[in-house]
């Protein structure tokens, strides 16, 4: 199972470096649930790819330069995997920068059944949402 782990999530990380997003999530199950992490405008469980497609996707369309995601370590066991990433990108608001991402997904048949989005929700809000990041 592990190699059909590692190809699915090979081609996610494919498809978000070229900025494919429709493809991207379209890997995961129709009835398959992603998981964005806080309370942000974006953040909440999507139930398969059209609520993605619906309310996550407009987000990231209306970002003049796209986020750009470098992809690091990739850890595979089983049907389960964790996936690290950075990026930057300028938003609707402000300008982008992501240095610690992590996807935790389950694979089931052809697609995800579950992805976990990590991110810094702070850096989600003052890029697409407007909200004044406050400095440590």
């Amino acid at each position: 199972m592990s190699s059909t782990t590692r190809g699915i999530i090979q081609k996610f990380i494919d498809h978000i470096t070229a900025c494919e997003f429709v493809e991207a999530f379209g890997l995961l199950n129709k009835d398959g649930k992603y998981i964005v992490i806080g309370k942000t405008p974006a953040s909440g469980v999507y139930h398969g790819p059209e609520d993605i497609y619906a309310r996550l996707l407009p987000v990231l369309a209306a970002f003049p330069t796209p986020p750009q995601l470098t992809f690091g370590d990739v850890v595979v066991e089983g049907d389960k995997g964790m996936i690290r990433a950075a990026g930057t990108g300028v938003g609707p608001t402000g300008n982008y920068d992501q240095p610690y991402y992590v996807w935790s997904v389950r694979v089931e048949g052809d697609g995800f059944a579950e992805m976990i989005e990590f991110l810094d929700t702070a850096e989600l809000e003052a890029a697409a949402f407007g909200k004044e990041k406050i400095s440590a």
